[in-house]
């Protein structure tokens, strides 16, 4: 068994959505800087100062975006056979501190990985020591909101709905607070809940 890494790092769905042409593109790239600068004023940055980091963030995300594979090489399973010994990541990819990285994902003594998507690996780590401190900081404190907005005051979470639910998916209306919470308890909760009736019932 290999451990492999895959790119990723981008709030919108894949590559496409930064660097497509098309109008719709180019409105939900709009709408996306929008929700940026949202999440960013909620967690209490002043309103000008949260509208220039999401420009900053957002010209960041077209960095990452730029380093990625399409959809069609991503699916290619040949694409992604790619064996790296644990020293080539310094030397193939150098930029990020990789022997903090393992070390915090508990693998730092792995020999072996596979890069899925070489191109994203090398990239967003020249991307580590070529962009600023302070973008990283902004970029790294939205995804943490995205991430746990469900989670925080029903500002955040409302926001989240609007951009990734109603924006992406077309979806209007966020389901009751009781409803979201049962899901979360369920996907949780669901296999030990499970085996406990099947215990007592089978």
């Amino acid at each position: 068994y290999y451990p492999y890494l895959l790119q990723g790092g981008l709030g919108m769905p894949d590559r496409e959505y930064y660097l497509s042409d098309t109008d719709a593109m180019k409105k939900t790239r709009e709408q996306y800087v929008a929700h940026i600068a949202a999440m960013l004023k909620l967690a209490g940055v002043a309103e000008a100062d949260a509208k220039a980091k999401a420009q900053r963030i957002m010209a960041l995300e077209i960095k990452i975006a730029q380093t990625h594979a399409t959809r069609a090489d991503s699916n290619d399973v040949q694409k992604g056979n790619n064996p790296w010994a644990r020293a080539d990541f310094e030397k193939k990819a150098p930029g990020l501190d990789w022997t903090t990285y393992f070390s915090a994902a508990g693998i730092n003594t792995q020999p072996r990985f596979i890069v899925w998507h070489p191109s994203a690996i090398t990239g967003i780590s020249r991307l580590v020591a070529s962009e600023s401190i302070a973008d990283w900081k902004d970029y790294l404190t939205l995804r943490t909101l995205d991430h746990f907005a469900n989670y925080m005051p029903k500002a955040f979470a409302a926001e989240h709905f609007a951009f990734y639910s109603t924006v992406l998916e077309g979806t209007p209306q966020m389901p009751d607070r009781w409803k979201r919470a049962v899901d979360v308890t369920n996907a949780a909760l669901g296999e030990i809940v499970g085996k406990l009736y099947v215990a007592k019932y089978f």
